[in-house]
């Protein structure tokens, strides 16, 4: 509901005084009605209590004295204005009197103030010398009530017109001289709506009052702030202008998708890009469920109604589908909208297309697999390499161990495989690796792994295995390798192998003890003939832990320094003089020294002659002068390692070795083979300019008809007089096994060791001489030596 309001200020005031004017002149009418009001109800009441004990004593004394007198008597009374109805009443009730006049009803306003309340009769005992004579009651009149209640009203209601009057013109009067000074304000609000900022400046009346100047002066300057703020405003909404311009281009020119979704998951916003990206006009893209154009279920459930708020803000990649058909991957980060109370309303996300990114990190990926897949695997059979292979020995040795499970360890090693290289070329030996490994993957058993841990070697780990199980499990692997048919050019070409098996922890609890075990039983079955499994024995067993015990001291005296080289003079005997140094090899064991026939064995058995080799020919040319012609050993067995060519070539194009003469001197152990290959080692050697000799001859698997093939010679003393004797055949004899037709090789080391750098013997002078004959021509020069029938040395 509405009220009237007067449009000006001034009106408005004089109506809320008049209203406040009219409210109190109203309340002290009232107060001054309800005074007089309550004045004449007790007046009333005074007055009926007087004229009943005025009237009592009369009748009391007529009904005693004249009862018929009691009518007129009382009659006459009846006829005040301030009594409506008098009874009387005996002692026994009985109704002497009764007489009443016309009620009058009570005047409103004394209803109002509750008159009605107060008893308007009067009742009183009639007494007399006898006793009680009964009761009178009188009832009193509204009529003169009514009348005076009337008069009060008339008289205030001229009373409160004449205030009101009265104070709505002083009011007039006050606001009029209040609000004239407001008028000039007026006019420059005015002003200032219609932009005239200047006109507010006027100054104030002078005779204007302290609030109105305060007022004036407050106006002066909220215009002056409003000016400023408007023009800055002006400024602002043109600086927005540009920057929406700005950030517009910069939404259309987004390399990702900009867009919006409302909390039931539908599009709300999407920039240009997205139907760069996708071929979907924006158009008809927004306002439809954005889970639409996702592939992924799990995807589409993040866009379902109520489940904004478990899609995770950042790094979260969606299968878009295009319209063509294809996939999109867009990695999205996201800003969830709230409102004030904490609820989701939507989400505002960047969609940035990664697809070919996905598509680089899975080719990189792949690579790396690759790469990691060459560290650990032979590029040749595919199977691990021995580097992996450590590893993976160590851990499961580790775990085996741990749990009390047996693991066995498998070396596989192919008979002949250097015959095969050389008679059939590398082509048809790698072919050879290729059919050893797959059919060695094709045989895992228990968990286990392949691996080729040297040129013509592989290794099988076995878990869970005992020395029976592995056993067994050897024996089926060497039946499938003897299957192995290569067709040939000409032929075919079978496979032998000889495999060599130890179990953990029975023959060994770490990794080197475990490899060396199984390279012993591998030993072993190649010296029992080859082409057969051999899994170490108790006896090999507890035989091997000296082998270990010398190979852990020949490792530690090889890292140490304790391997040192000693020199041998060897004497012309023509001249009498010292012409070379044979170096020989000595380990220090505390202030003694081990001769090399103790250890050398050792060495070559457990791979270490190659890296002692090298270190001997080291130390020699740094330790004697240039000048001095050196003999060097080298077994024959560190050319089984690819790299030793490469670093015995390295070693002697070194400052320390050129210039200086030197005769290399490979000892005849084992079948050494004059082969092409060999012979074009030797001839490399020699091109830089050191001589080559095979020495102790005759002592291994040689025979003479290496005399026009081999670059130089070494032949024992005593060889020499056994063969001029007749001897020859019968020390070949003794040497050779019957059973295989092979050098006992460990009689052959026993001699040749020996030998090498202990047998002395002094000539007609007592000088010592070192036995044995070079020969650089081995024709001539070797009939010669075996007519003098003694050592000597021939030079060129």
């Amino acid at each position: 509901m509405k009220f009237f309001q007067p449009r000006t200020l001034h009106m408005r005031i004089m109506l809320a005084i008049a209203m406040l004017q009219l409210l109190v002149v109203g309340l002290f009418s009232l107060y001054m009605l309800i005074q007089q009001v309550g004045t004449e109800i007790t007046n009333r009441q005074v007055l009926g209590h007087k004229m009943i004990a005025i009237t009592a004593p009369a009748v009391t004394h007529l009904i005693e004295f004249d009862p018929h007198g009691i009518d007129t008597y009382l009659g006459t009374v009846l006829g005040d204005r301030a009594i409506s109805a008098i009874t009387v009443k005996d002692g026994q009730g009985n109704q002497l009197f009764q007489q009443s006049k016309e009620v009058i009803p009570l005047h409103p306003v004394a209803g109002w103030f509750q008159a009605a309340e107060l008893k308007p009769t009067v009742t009183t005992e009639l007494k007399s010398s006898r006793g009680s004579l009964g009761l009178i009651t009188v009832q009193l009149s509204n009529d003169v009530l009514n009348e005076k209640i009337h008069t009060l009203l008339n008289d205030v209601s001229y009373l409160f017109m004449l205030l009101l009057g009265v104070d709505l013109i002083a009011i007039q009067l006050l606001v009029k001289s209040v609000m004239a000074p407001l008028t000039p304000l007026a006019a420059m609000a005015r002003e200032v709506s219609q932009g005239n900022w200047d006109k507010t400046m006027l100054a104030t009346a002078a005779n204007a009052s302290d609030e109105v100047k305060n007022l004036s002066d407050a106006f002066v300057e909220s215009a002056k702030t409003m000016k400023r703020q408007i023009r800055e405003l002006e400024q602002t909404r043109s600086q927005l202008a540009e920057n929406e311009l700005k950030l517009r281009n910069l939404v259309n020119n987004m390399q990702e998708v900009l867009l919006e979704v409302d909390q039931s998951g539908h599009i709300t916003f999407l920039n240009p890009t997205w139907e760069a990206l996708t071929g979907y006009a924006t158009e008809t893209t927004l306002h439809r469920p954005f889970a639409e154009f996702l592939i992924q279920p799990k995807h589409q459930s993040y866009f379902e109604v109520g489940r904004l708020v478990h899609i995770p803000l950042t790094d979260l990649q969606l299968e878009v589908r295009a319209r063509d058909g294809k996939s999109v991957w867009m990695q999205m980060s996201t800003s969830l909208q709230r409102d004030e109370s904490g609820t989701v309303t939507g989400l505002i996300s960047t969609l940035e297309d990664v697809t070919e990114t996905l598509h680089l990190q899975e080719l990189q990926r792949q690579h790396e697999q690759d790469l990691y897949r060459l560290t650990i695997t032979d590029p040749l059979t595919g199977v691990y390499n021995r580097r992996h292979f450590d590893d993976l020995l160590e851990n499961l040795l580790h775990m085996n161990l741990h749990k009390n499970l047996p693991l066995a360890l498998v070396i596989v090693d192919i008979d002949g495989f250097k015959f095969i290289n050389d008679t059939y070329g590398h082509p048809v030996g790698d072919e050879v690796l290729r059919k050893v490994a797959s059919t060695l993957r094709a045989n895992e058993h228990q968990g286990g792994a392949v691996a080729r841990i040297a040129g013509d070697e592989f290794a099988i780990l076995l878990q869970n295995v005992n020395a029976e199980e592995a056993s067994r499990i050897g024996h089926m692997i060497h039946e499938d390798l003897s299957r192995i048919v290569l067709p040939l050019t000409v032929g075919q070409l079978t496979i032998q192998t000889s495999i060599g098996i130890a179990v953990a922890p029975l023959h060994g609890k770490i990794p080197l003890d475990l490899v060396r075990a199984a390279d012993v039983a591998l030993y072993h079955a190649k010296q029992s003939g080859r082409n057969r499994v051999d899994t170490l024995s108790k006896e090999r067993g507890e035989a091997i832990m000296d082998i270990f015990s010398q190979g852990f001291e020949l490792r530690n005296a090889i890292s140490a320094g304790m391997i040192l080289p000693f020199m041998q003079p060897i004497v012309d005997l023509k001249t009498r003089k010292i012409f070379a140094y044979e170096v020989l090899t000595r380990m220090r064991r505390g202030d003694g020294f081990v001769p090399a026939d103790d250890f050398i064995p050792i060495a070559e058995d457990l791979g270490l002659i190659r890296d002692m080799d090298l270190f001997v020919i080291g130390e020699s040319l740094r330790l004697i002068p240039k000048n001095v012609h050196l003999f060097v050993n080298i077994s024959l067995n560190s050319f089984f390692a690819p790299e030793f060519t490469q670093q015995l070539r390295d070693l002697l194009h070194s400052p320390i070795a050129k210039g200086r003469p030197i005769t290399l001197e490979f000892t005849e152990r084992q079948t050494t083979e004059m082969s092409a290959e060999f012979i074009k080692m030797f001839n490399e050697i020699r091109a830089g300019g050191c001589n080559v000799a095979l020495d102790d001859f005759g002592v291994g698997y040689s025979t003479y008809s290496y005399l026009p093939t081999a670059p130089g010679i070494r032949q024992d003393r005593r060889q020499l007089r056994a063969a001029a004797q007749g001897k020859r055949g019968r020390r070949e004899d003794r040497r050779t096994d019957p059973r295989t037709g092979q050098c006992d090789r460990r009689a052959h080391h026993r001699r040749t060791h020996r030998r090498r750098g202990n047998h002395r013997h002094a000539d007609q002078d007592g000088r010592e001489l070192r036995p044995g004959l070079l020969f650089q021509q081995a024709g001539q020069r070797a009939g010669q030596a075996l007519a003098d029938g003694r050592s000597c040395i021939i030079t060129h």
